[in-house]
Formats: structure tokens, C-alpha cells, sequence
């Protein structure tokens, strides 16, 4: 039976009905297909709002080695990817009709974030974190299926893909044992910052979208490896040039002869932290003794109200 079209009526639908299944098989002890039941409402075309899948022909695709951005929502991911696609020979994707180009969006081989809470919450379900493919041949397969619907989006002749959905900052291990020679930017930008500008779309804790940071960081410090790079926000505000020869030089990208027109928004690279930090709430406290900024060079003075970037 066709599925009715999106809306968020059905999609509200969708869950509860899955709910009631989960709830079922839980009661009668069926662990396993309640967790297949979750699953399969994260890759249900309903629930995945706007995203766009079409395959290129195998021996048509022109892409070979991803390049990927990991960072979180409202992080400036998209800046860099701009910045990055302005003055290098990369393909990428333009004007796909969903969020902000993202490639998470443009396939069915994953699951999207959105049913697992989207912005400020994803990187707190398991279902998020892929397991590695460790069988060799599975794992040709689907970086091919993957490639080959990318390619149907991707603009640009070079076979290099710069990539930059969000969750892939909890995702290096998985696109790691499909891509061997992928690359990984893991970028950061002070959670302060990130949480008070994604609470401009999603009211939530200021508690929890400081955990989600710190969760999705410490995944992300857990994965890293000799193919990984870091780079941050507020260096790349400072010096965007230095920093993006930087992460060319190490990911492998030539320079374009020309640069690239780039979106008006990202025409002027300013560090806009000053705003939210401002507005961040001085009574914040955390009990948690693991903190993720502060091994990536943030530290909050007693008061919060400013920072001392390393």
C-alpha cells in the first residue's frame, strides 16, 4: 500500500502506530523487532521530510573520494563548505531542494536525523551512530550505491565530494569503513554559541543542547585518526584563508584558478559568537567532569560569560 503524501499529520501518525507496535512487542518480550520496528520508522520515506533520492547509472559516476565536514547544526559547516567549494576543486551539492544541500537528504542507503530529533537531540540515539561495515564486499556495495546517488546531485567535475551533513560528527567510523580513503574535518565552534543559535529554531534545555555537544564531541574525539583534521570556527573567522589551505593541504584539494561566487551571507567571514555568548545564561553549571570543549579549546570562566579559546 502507498504511503500518503508528507504532512505533519501523517507523520505524527506514522509514530504513534509505531509506537503502539513497540509497545506491543516489548509486552510480549520480542526485543529484537521492537528495535527493527524504531529502525525502520528512521528510514521511512514519511518521516524523512523533503528528501530526495535518484540513482546515476554505475559506470556514469564520476565521484570517487568524499571529503567529509562533521560538525554540529548552527556550527558554521555550511560557511566553511562554502568557503571550501568557492576556492577549491571539489564537487558538491547545489540547490537540491533540502536543508542546506545535505547529502543525509539525498540517498536512502542511511537514516536521516530528523526522526530522532534533528537539531539539538540526534546524537543521542544509538540509532544514529552507525555500526562499521566489516564485511569488504557489503561495504564496496553500498559506498557504490551511495556514490552513485550523490552523483545524481553532485555539480562539478572533480571526483573529490565535499559533503557536510551534521551527523556525520557521530558517523566517521561507518563512512570510515565504506570510504578507506575518505577524509574527516571535525569542526567546532563554542557550544555556547551553537546552543543559544539552535534554540532560535528548537525551544529546548539549555542543559540539554550542552550535553547534546558535548555527547556528539566525545564521539567524535573517541573516532579520530590519522585521517581526521580539526579545525574551528573561530580560527577559520580569523584567518580563513590560512584555514582552509590548511584542510586543503591535508584532504588533498587543489586550488581553483578562479574562485567561485559564494552566497552573499558568507561574502564577509565574521565570528558572530560575541552575540550569543553574551545572552548565555550565567547560572549555568554542569556535574559532569567530562567536558568535550574543554579538549577542544574552549574554557568557561566561573561566571560564563566569557571564554578562553586555546
Amino acid at each position: 500500500m502507498k504511503k500518503p503524501a508528507y504532512s505533519p499529520q501523517n507523520a505524527a501518525a506514522e509514530a504513534e502506530e509505531t509506537a503502539r507496535t513497540i509497545r506491543r512487542l516489548l509486552q510480549e518480550s520480542r526485543f529484537s523487532q521492537a528495535r527493527e520496528t524504531l529502525d525502520a520508522l528512521g528510514r521511512s520515506s514519511l518521516q524523512v521530510k523533503r528528501r530526495r533520492v535518484r540513482t546515476q547509472p554505475a559506470a556514469s559516476v564520476r565521484l570517487k573520494r568524499p571529503v567529509f565536514i562533521c560538525g554540529l547544526h548552527r556550527s558554521g559547516t555550511t560557511l566553511l563548505h562554502d568557503y571550501l567549494c568557492a576556492h577549491y576543486k571539489v564537487s558538491f551539492f547545489q540547490s537540491a531542494k533540502v536543508p542546506e544541500n545535505e547529502g543525509q537528504f539525498l540517498q536512502d542507503v542511511y537514516m536521516a536525523e530528523r526522526p530522532f530529533g534533528g537539531p539539538g537531540a540526534f546524537a543521542f540515539y544509538p540509532q544514529m551512530q552507525f555500526t562499521p561495515l566489516k564485511k569488504p564486499g557489503r561495504a564496496r556495495k553500498t559506498a557504490g550505491r551511495l556514490l552513485a546517488q550523490w552523483d545524481s546531485w553532485a555539480t562539478g567535475e572533480s571526483p573529490i565530494l565535499l559533503e557536510k551533513s551534521p551527523p556525520n560528527i557521530v558517523r566517521i567510523p561507518y563512512f570510515r569503513s565504506l570510504f578507506p580513503n575518505a577524509r574527516f574535518i571535525v569542526w567546532t565552534r563554542d557550544p555556547r554559541a551553537v546552543t543559544l543559535s539552535t534554540r532560535k529554531w528548537h525551544k529546548l534545555p539549555v542543559p540539554q543542547l550542552m550535553a547534546h555537544w558535548n555527547t556528539a564531541y566525545m564521539k567524535a574525539f573517541q573516532d579520530l585518526s590519522e585521517d581526521c583534521i580539526l579545525a574551528r570556527y573561530e580560527d577559520f573567522c580569523e584567518d580563513p584563508s590560512g584555514t582552509a589551505e590548511r584542510l586543503a593541504t591535508f584532504c588533498g584539494l587543489e586550488k581553483r584558478s578562479a574562485p567561485l561566487p559564494m552566497a552573499e551571507r558568507f561574502c564577509a567571514v565574521k565570528n558572530s559568537n560575541a552575540k550569543y555568548i553574551a545572552d548565555f545564561p550565567a547560572a549555568y553549571r554542569t556535574r559532569n567532569l567530562v567536558r568535550a570543549w574543554e579538549y577542544f579549546g574552549y574554557t568557561f570562566s566561573s561566571n560564563h560569560g566569557t571564554a578562553a579559546n586555546d
